[in-house]
This record gives C-alpha cells, sequence and structure tokens, in this order.
C-alpha cells in the first residue's frame, strides 16, 4: 500500500506517456482507419478528394490527442520526480 501511495503517481504519467506515445505513432493507421469506417457508415461512396480530407483530419485529431497525453504526462512525470527527490533528500 505504501509503495502505490509513494510511486502511484509516477506510474500513472508514465501509462499517460505510454497512451500518448503510441497514439502518436500510430496516428496514421487508427486515422486511415477511422476514415474506413466512417467511409463505410456513410454507404461507401465518396469522392477521393472528400475521403482524403476527412482522413488527414482524423490524421490531425489523433497526432494532437497523443501530444496531449504524451506531453502532459511528460510535465507531470518531472513534477512527480521532483516531488519524489524532495521527499528522499
Amino acid at each position: 500500500m505504501q509503495f502505490i501511495k509513494k510511486y502511484g503517481f509516477l506510474i500513472l504519467t508514465m501509462i499517460f506517456m505510454l497512451i500518448g506515445f503510441l497514439t502518436l505513432k500510430f496516428s496514421v493507421d487508427f486515422g486511415s482507419r477511422a476514415a474506413s469506417a466512417y467511409l463505410i457508415s456513410m454507404g461507401g461512396s465518396m469522392d477521393s478528394a472528400d475521403f482524403n480530407a476527412i482522413k488527414s483530419k482524423y490524421i490531425i485529431s489523433h497526432m494532437i490527442i497523443g501530444g496531449i497525453l504524451f506531453s502532459l504526462g511528460t510535465i507531470f512525470l518531472f513534477f512527480s520526480l521532483y516531488k519524489l527527490s524532495k521527499e528522499n533528500s
């Protein structure tokens, strides 16, 4: 219990960083799959220019979400490491 109390926030921030990094790394794949799912839900016919515009917007949205999660995870990681270093000294 003491371990979770002391290092729980650090573990949580590392999980946020990992999720953000993976979302950034696979944002093109996630965006392409989301655009394909949207195309299927619309009946399967669309101009290629419209499809590429929708696909790029999905990719950008995944990149933004991943960037936010990764940057917040990094910031909170530094704060938790600073807090742990103050407690140990």
